[in-house]
């Protein structure tokens, strides 16, 4: 008995790091349409604000098309995003990690807007639920048109009994002017919470 145990000992020192890898990992490049995203927003009354999302093929970070973002942000708060359900385990809390291809034109540090990207138990319906990130800037002092910038953020959410994780990627308007983004390669991993 104590040789076995002696063993087992011995064999649990040698035992490497555990590595917890990602459950679930997708990809979207909007090379056939939103592929299941659709556009949603917050504060777009008072005055009325006119904004679209959809498939461009327009500009994109590589392939044909990107998703495209436009907002006239007539009242300066306009919160404007691409979502999609994902189906994961119901009721488990997942790690997730958002990255994409950001295409951006803001240049400078005055009038940036704040880039949306979050993972969500329920479809967020008000500004509060929104996860800010940081801003629509691309580095650039002087109007170069748009860059492409690679974002990557993660965060805990846990799915709802349904099984699904609400995933937000867009736009919060801080300052009343149009602008429009592409976003492209959208990349998530979901990994069970240790």
């Amino acid at each position: 008995m104590l040789a076995l145990l002696t063993t087992l000992l011995m064999a649990c020192d040698q035992v490497a790091d555990i590595v917890f890898v990602p459950e679930f990992d997708v990809t979207y490049s909007f090379e056939a349409g939103l592929e299941g995203w659709f556009g949603n927003g917050v504060d777009l009354a008072d005055p009325s604000v006119t904004w679209s999302v959809g498939a461009s093929s327009e500009l994109a970070s590589s392939g044909a098309s990107a998703a495209r973002l436009y907002v006239e942000n007539t009242n300066g708060m306009a919160k404007v995003w691409i979502q999609r359900a994902e189906a994961v385990e119901p009721s488990v809390a997942y790690d997730v990690d958002i990255s994409f291809d950001f295409g951006t034109a803001d240049f400078g540090e005055v009038n940036l807007w704040r880039i949306l990207a979050g993972a969500h138990s329920a479809s967020p319906g008000t500004a509060a639920a929104l996860t800010v990130q940081d801003a629509t800037g691309n580095g650039s002092a002087s109007d170069v048109g748009v860059q492409w910038l690679q974002k990557s953020y993660r965060m805990r959410a846990v799915s709802d009994p349904g099984g699904r994780i609400h995933i937000v990627i867009g736009v919060w308007g801080t300052w009343e002017t149009l602008r429009t983004y592409y976003v492209d390669n959208v990349r998530l991993l979901f990994t069970r919470a240790s």
